[in-house]
């Protein structure tokens, strides 16, 4: 079953607005205490202010590190309330809808092969080794789009360039990031290409990003 909460940061906001206004709204008729409303929009307020930090000339490891830990407790408060105080069958299904909740839906939501290709950062661990990030774009949250597994890394250590993620022999379906390779003693210094795409639960693949390269370090 898809997620509710948005994988996507500029999403998240969008949706975390209206969601904690809505909270606010209901929050006597729904049973809600202040304090639970209060924390609820400093969380927020917190995860919008790292998020505008990491868009602008700011952006580093640590300021990304501390907005993702502010996306995750904004997001911990989120269920907390759904699984708990929102569960109250005075709640009607419009009113979930409204605030961007799941409603019993006794039709199951398709899967259909991915559409989108997955951003990819490549670090490097040590000798022989590199390590993959991949996230959905515009997003460094760890959540993968619905219905997909991970993430299909093709990559090869050739002497001649290529464009091609065809002509990449080794593959490796990730499906946890970050995903670790380790390369022999012999590749050390050689250029290795890789690319990458989303495969659902079905085994459908989803568009590959463009052929990159980097060092065997």
């Amino acid at each position: 079953m898809k997620d509710y909460i948005p994988g996507k940061d500029s999403e998240l906001v969008q949706w975390g607005n209206n969601f904690a206004d809505k909270v606010a709204i209901y929050a006597t008729k729904f049973g809600i205490d202040a304090d639970t409303v209060a924390a609820l929009a400093a969380a927020l307020a917190a995860f919008k202010l790292w998020v505008a930090v990491t868009d602008g000339p700011e952006r580093n490891k640590v300021n990304v590190s501390t907005k993702n830990a502010a996306r995750k407790e904004f997001v911990n408060q989120i269920r907390a309330l759904a699984n708990f105080q929102l569960k109250n069958p005075v709640i009607t299904d419009s009113q979930r809808l409204e605030m961007g909740l799941r409603v019993h839906d006794a039709k199951p939501t398709p899967i259909l092969p991915p559409t989108e290709v997955p951003a990819m950062e490549i670090e490097l661990l040590g000798p022989r080794r590199l390590s993959f990030v991949f996230h959905s774009p515009d997003s460094e949250s760890k959540a993968k789009p619905y219905g997909v597994i991970g993430a299909v890394i093709v990559y090869g250590v050739l002497d001649i360039p290529t464009t091609s993620q065809e002509a990449l022999p080794h593959s490796v379906l990730a499906t946890r990031t970050p995903h670790t390779l380790e390369f022999t003693a012999d590749d050390r210094g050689k250029t290795v290409y890789y690319a990458i795409c989303w495969q659902n639960e079905r085994g459908q693949r989803g568009p590959f990003s463009e052929v990159g390269s980097t060092i065997v370090p």
